[in-house]
């Protein structure tokens, strides 16, 4: 007994050394970078961000869909992901200072989603907030794309 208990420690440890947490808790971020890929990292950025907002409405039509939190939930984490995957040049623009101040207000927004997803006005609020969020950040990531 004793010994089983040690080998699934050690698997543990192990999946979580080679695949990272996230891979636990975003299991299709992966799969949504790779759909999303771009020439480069603003595109893939910028596909994810339009990814994210075709998964907003999908919310809206169906707010009860759990599917849909955990797809919008996987693309945000996708989109965390390939946040660092700009030139330094493009980091040094202010349209970039500007997508990381949308990147981390679309993550309290979404925090704050899925604590109020049960109550519908406050979750319409969130997720036009969000989705107004998303589309500034797409904007931003378009002109260091140039």
């Amino acid at each position: 007994m004793r010994q089983g208990s040690v080998v699934r420690g050690l698997c543990v440890v192990a999946l979580l050394l080679t695949a990272g947490c996230g891979s636990l808790m975003h299991p299709q971020a992966a799969e949504f970078v790779r759909q999303a890929k771009g020439a480069s990292g603003i595109e893939t950025q910028i596909n994810l961000a339009a990814m994210i907002e075709q998964t907003i409405q999908a919310v809206r039509q169906q707010p009860t869909d759990q599917a849909a939190f955990d797809r919008l939930h996987n693309q945000l984490y996708a989109l965390k992901m390939t946040a660092c995957d700009v030139t330094e040049a493009q980091s040094k623009t202010p349209a970039y200072q500007d997508a990381l101040t949308l990147r981390r207000e679309v993550k309290v927004v979404f925090h704050r989603l899925w604590k109020v997803r049960e109550d519908q006005v406050l979750l319409e609020r969130h997720l036009a907030l969000l989705d107004k969020r998303i589309k500034e950040l797409r904007e931003a990531l378009q002109v260091i794309k140039g």
